[in-house]
């Protein structure tokens, strides 16, 4: 057996005069995978290519959705408002400032409490451990 090191350090044994072939080391399953990948990324991809040398050279000439004959199975064309709505918010902005604000900081202190819990626990058990080490010599 020899030792060979690949440009990241790592050492690799390998029979002498064999060169490893990646494909050998994949199952089936992961060969049929990675098969289907590149069959649904080049669907999906294709298209795409096809579609920039059309939106630069030709346009785009699509049709404006609030025109009257765009839809024609709707009853009426709707357009919306241009004016502030009134009446009554579902939400108060200061409710929503202190909600935005509150529930990440609260996630992240509480994450930190149990981190800081759990790290005591473990060097409470360490400490229990060597002092029993100690009291049995």
């Amino acid at each position: 057996m020899e030792r060979r090191e690949d440009e990241y350090g790592f050492q690799e044994m390998q029979p002498e005069g064999e060169e490893p072939n990646e494909l050998q080391q994949l199952s089936i399953f992961q060969r049929c995978g990675i098969g289907m990948l590149c069959f649904v990324l080049t669907c999906y991809f294709i298209p795409m290519l096809s579609f920039i040398p059309l939106a630069i050279f030709g346009g785009l000439h699509t049709p404006s959705p609030w025109a009257g004959q765009y839809n024609q199975e709707a009853p009426v064309p709707v357009v919306p408002s241009k004016e502030m709505p009134t009446g009554r918010w579902y939400w108060s902005l200061p409710m929503a400032s202190l909600v935005l604000i509150l529930v990440p900081t609260g996630i992240v202190f509480t994450m930190y409490k149990l981190k800081m819990r759990s790290m005591r626990r473990q060097q409470l058990a360490e400490g229990f451990v060597e002092d029993c080490v100690q009291a049995d010599a």
